[in-house]
Parts: structure tokens; sequence; C-alpha cells
């Protein structure tokens, strides 16, 4: 439950082991390369060492390759798989087999190509249902539209808005070109499809009439034949193209089997991506390559042993004062306090010479979040469900934080709903006094306090709650100074502070006032040191006891543990009136299912967000160092498989 102690590697290796040895690095997984700046910032060096290639442009091409025929294949040929499904396992011998890669790649081309024609057809089609669409109006005409007239006559197929009188166009057309002819065809989609016929020389004339009524052209270009005739080739095509579309769609359809190994594949060219990342950290001659990296201090025997097969000279160092802030950082806790993981990366990891602040705030988080939550029935659920989560499906990462947490949370929220007495609410005596057996009271013998019959007295107890975890946080930070060889700034910022609060304390139960007056003075005399001169310290001092506002302010902070509380009891004990409004056994169930459970629902996330944020800014304000980078070390890390050790 600390922040791991790293060591600072560098390695000089010969260039013909140097894919062996990363990959070896890799399956250790214990070693975070670095930017080598120290030696490229070197003049003289600089021109000797070159930056090593790890060929990731086209690792990174095939790999976007296969992961888009993975969503091809996904899309097409989609499958039915369970919720939190574990991972299926392969050894990392066959993880790591290439000699399918180049067929994969072929096979991911072919999807491509494959998706491209569906494509393709649908542009087609979409063509072909607007040709028809287009082609309807004119079905019953028997003129080729390739037929533009003879050699003295024209022909032109158009369009006339609906509103518009065929025999006033006519009676214009007349007036303009009396020997035009207007012959109307149909009328639909508030158009009138018509033909104009009329001499070559006065067609320009007759159409002039007709654009005074909106009178267009018929897009009917490089058609030929009838309407009937396009309208049966068209209807012909529609057909064959389905029928392609199936057919392709069946052959992607028939490579769903395939996804395994394209997930499998997926996962390789992540390593090696992975790897060639870490290469490209690399410095190298013609024969040697250089590295810079972090190691943590535990790990020092195993990547002994790893190194000992290799022509290289390597050795560890501490980081230096200068370095720290490059440090990654890394946290070892165990299973109570890893959980909480989900809250501190939710902030920020603390900095590599600051604490580790999960076990801290373990015990305070998770009674904060059982406070706020208390209820025993719902405890219990919250209590089931990370069980369950934890024993049924092989979570990792933020998943196996939020179990873990719902666990140590349910603990909490089940041990507050017995001290206060609450069962989802009051559910019991509404349920017991609604069927006639009379109000049958549910942990009533075990209950410390009725929050919503005595919210001072819960006030008075969040506030203290709050003072404790103050102080509890300015205790750490006393802790950190005197571990960092600064026992008196200890003394003066964090021992002047307690002697007021007691003094405040002391004077409060009417004891006495001199020792909050002597903690007053203590402050005065040494919070403004670090001023350059007398006046400057003085007033810091008196500037400094402005503080006590804040910390006032902080302890406030801390009644939304009893306004949180009583949120959510009120609204518990609502939905049981509701539900008992009507008498019935089955409307209060149905009532009780969805009242409750949408007031876990919106008072779960609140609660986990206020129960972090005392943390966030309450807490960790008093101590927390934080802005550390976390630990990325060179290992094996997969999407979609599980790697298994393989058997000797």
């Amino acid at each position: 439950m600390a922040i791991v102690k790293m060591k600072k590697i560098r390695l000089f290796a010969v260039r013909d082991q140097k894919e062996q040895l990363l990959a070896d690095l890799q399956r250790l997984g214990c070693v975070e390369f670095s930017e080598q700046t120290a030696l490229t910032g070197q003049a003289e060096l600089a021109s000797i060492l070159k930056k090593e290639s790890g060929g990731l442009d086209k690792l990174r091409s095939d790999l976007s390759v296969l992961s888009r025929a993975l969503e091809l294949l996904d899309h097409y040929a989609p499958q039915k798989t369970k919720m939190f499904e574990p991972r299926p396992e392969i050894s990392e011998k066959t993880l790591l087999n290439e000699a399918a890669l180049s067929d994969l790649l072929t096979l991911c081309a072919d999807i491509e190509h494959k998706d491209a024609q569906l494509k393709r057809l649908a542009a087609l089609e979409t063509q072909h249902n607007s040709l028809l669409e287009s082609l309807e109006p004119w079905r019953d005409l028997e003129i080729n539209f390739d037929f533009l007239g003879t050699a003295a006559t024209s022909i032109v197929f158009g369009t006339l808005p609906v509103a518009v009188e065929i025999g006033n166009a006519e009676h214009l057309l007349g007036l303009a070109v009396p020997e035009a002819q207007l012959l109307p065809v149909s009328s639909h989609h508030e158009l009138h499809y018509v033909v104009l016929i009329a001499l070559r020389d006065r067609m320009p004339h007759a159409l002039e009439s007709l654009r005074l009524l909106g009178f267009s052209n018929a897009p009917l270009k490089d058609l030929e034949g009838t309407a009937a005739e396009n309208i049966d080739r068209a209807t012909q095509r529609l057909d064959e193209m389905a029928q392609e579309k199936l057919t392709i769609s069946e052959e992607l359809t028939a490579l769903a089997d395939c996804k395994s190994e394209l997930k499998r594949a997926v996962d390789l060219l992540s390593v090696k991506i992975a790897k060639g990342e870490a290469a490209e950290q690399l410095l190298g001659t013609e024969r040697a390559v250089v590295m810079t990296g972090w190691v943590p201090a535990e790990a020092e025997k195993a990547l002994a042993d790893t190194l000992s097969k290799y022509a290289c000279a390597w050795d560890l160092s501490d980081p230096t004062e200068e370095e720290t802030a490059d440090v990654p950082v890394a946290l070892k806790n165990n299973k109570f306090t890893a959980p909480l993981m989900m809250v501190t990366e939710m902030y920020s990891l603390p900095s590599y010479v600051g604490i580790d602040p999960n076990p801290l705030i373990m015990f305070f988080f998770t009674v904060f979040f059982g406070i706020m939550y208390a209820d025993f029935g719902y405890g219990l659920i919250l209590l089931t469900l990370g069980i369950l989560a934890t024993k049924l499906l092989k979570l990792r990462g933020t998943m196996k934080y939020a179990a873990g947490l719902l666990i140590l949370c349910g603990t909490t929220t089940t041990i507050f709903g017995v001290l206060f007495g609450s069962c989802f609410g009051d559910a019991i005596p509404v349920f017991t006094e609604m069927i006639g057996i009379g109000k049958v009271e549910f942990l009533s013998d075990l209950r410390a306090i009725d929050p919503l019959k005595e919210p001072m007295q819960m006030l008075i107890i969040s506030l203290g709650i709050g003072v404790v975890h103050l102080l509890f946080g300015m205790g750490i930070k006393a802790y950190l100074l005197i571990r960092d060889g600064k026992p008196l700034a200890a003394l003066f910022d964090v021992g002047s502070w307690w002697l007021l609060f007691a003094g405040i304390a002391l004077g409060a139960m009417g004891i006495t006032w001199w020792v909050a007056i002597g903690g007053a003075a203590a402050l005065i005399l040494t919070q403004g040191r670090d001023k350059p001169n007398i006046v400057g310290k003085f007033f810091g001092g008196i500037a400094s006891l402005y503080d006590v506002v804040n910390f006032l302010a902080d302890v406030l902070s801390y009644s939304r543990l009893m306004a949180l509380l009583l949120a959510s009891s009120v609204i518990a004990s609502v939905v049981n009136v509701l539900g008992s409004l009507g008498g019935s056994v089955i409307g209060f169930i149905i009532v009780f299912l969805i009242g409750h459970t949408f007031n876990m629902a919106i008072n779960i996330i609140g609660t986990y967000v206020h129960a972090a944020r005392l943390q966030y800014l309450e807490f960790f304000g008093k101590f927390y160092e934080d802005g550390g980078r976390a630990f990325k070390p060179l290992k094996i890390k997969t999407n979609y498989y599980d790697i298994i050790k393989e058997e000797n």
C-alpha cells in the first residue's frame, strides 16, 4: 500500500539481439522506456547515435486494415454475445504466431472489396429507383425518348405545374406558335407531364411561351426506347443487383468464423506496435543499441535473470532529486485498497515523492458513502452485485475496481442502514400496516439514531466526522514534513493549528481560552517566517488566521452527509406511502420495485460524487501532492484475448 520505488535503468546491447531482447522485456512487462534527451542533446554523440526505427507505419496500417475488416464483419455478420462474457484464452505462442498474418491481410482486402461492391450496388440501386420514379409518369407514352423529331419538326419532353390548366397552356401556345402541338401524357406529383411538338425553327418560340407557365424540360437524356422499355430494363437490373447483393452478403456472412483469427491478428499487431514504439525510444550505432527507462525496484531480480541471457551491459540507479518529476508512478495496493484506484485515478495520481492516498481514503470514502446511502436493503443489493461480479466475471481495470468498490460500499451501507433503522426506507412497517397486521418495526432494536426524527443530531455527527477527517489530513501533512526532514515545519504548520483548534474546543466547553490564545500566537509568530522582513513576517502570521474561516467552510461541507442521507430516506418513504395508497399488495410491489430502483439509481451517483468530492477538495487539500505520471511498461497487452501460461 505504497508508491512503488523505481530504479532508472541504462542498458547497452548488441544490435543483433535487439529484437529478441525487446520481446523478452515485453514478456517480462516491467520496463518503461523513456526518451534519451541527455544523449541526443550532446553534439558529439548526436552524430554517432541514431534513433531506431520500429516500423510503425506498416504495422499501424495493417492494424487499421484488420480493425476495419472486423468492423465490417460485425456489421454484415453480427453475433450475439453475453453481457460481461469473459474473453477467450490463448497461449502466448499461439497469439504471437505470424504464419497466417499475410493470408489474413489478404482476406481483409477481400472483405473491403466486397464492402465496396455492396456500397456501389447500393448507389446503383438508388439511381435505378430514382429512374423508375421519374419514368412512371411516362409509362403509357409510346414515343421513344431518343426520338427527337424529324428533319422539320422537333420534340421536347417536359412538365408543367399541376395548377396550370392544360387547356390554357394549349391556348397560350396556339397564340404564340399556332402550328405547335402540346400532348398531355399524365399528371403525377403536382406536375403535368407533356410532349411538345413544333417546327424546328419555331420550337424556341414555343418553349418561351410555355416557360411563362412554368414549363421545364424533363430529365430524360441518354435514354433509349420507350418509358415502358426503360422501366422493364431498370426493374430487371434491380433484380440482378439484389441477387448480387445477396450473394456478396452471404459470402461475408460465411466469413464470420474468421473473426476469431482476425481478433488474434489485431492483438498480435497491438503487441508488435507496442514493441515498435519501445524500439523507437532506442538509440543505436551500427552494432549496438542503448536505452534508458524505469523499472520497479522489486522487479530487479527478474530483470537481471532476463538480461543475463544477452551480451549487454546495464545498471540500475535511484532517481536523482532533479529526475523525480519524470519518474513514473505505480501504486501497490491490496484487495481492500485497490478498488479506491477508481476514485484516485479520476482525480490524479500522486507525485513520486508524495504518498499513496488509497489506504488513507478507503475508510473515510466507504464510511461517507455508507452514511449518505444508508439503507440495509440497498446495501445488501450493492454487496450482492459486487460479490457476483467478482466471482462470476473476469473483470479488469476500472470494472474490477468498481466491483470491489461495490463490495466495500455495500458493506458500509448495510451497517449504517442497521444503525439508522432503514430497510428500503420504512417499507416493512408501511406494508405490514397496509395488510392489517399493524406496524412491524424492523431493526428498531439496533437503531442508534433516526435521521428523519433527529436531523440536528445527525448534522452534528456529520460535522464532527468532518473535523476528524480534516485533522487527519493535517496529520498526514505533518508526517510528510517529518519524513522529508522538516520537523519544525510540521510543528509550526500543523502543530500550531492543532493547538488553536484544541484551544477553541476547550474554550467552547468553558474550561479556558488561554490554549486558543497560545495557538493563535504560534500562528502569528510562525506562518510568516518565509517573508523577507519582520513586518512581512508579522502581517503574514496575522493573515494566516483567516484560514480559520476556510477550515470552518470545509467543515460545513460535511453537512452533505446528512443532506444526502435525508434525501434518500425521504424519497424511499414517499415511495412506500405511494405504494400503500391503493391498499393492493400487487400495486405496492409494482410501485416498490419502480420507486426504489429509481431511488437507488439517482442516489448512488450523487453519493459517489459527493463522497469523492469530500476527498478531492477538503481532504486532499490538506496534504496531497498530485501530478504523478502513470507507469506504463512495455508489456503484452491485448484487446480480445487473455494470455494463459503454457505448460512446460
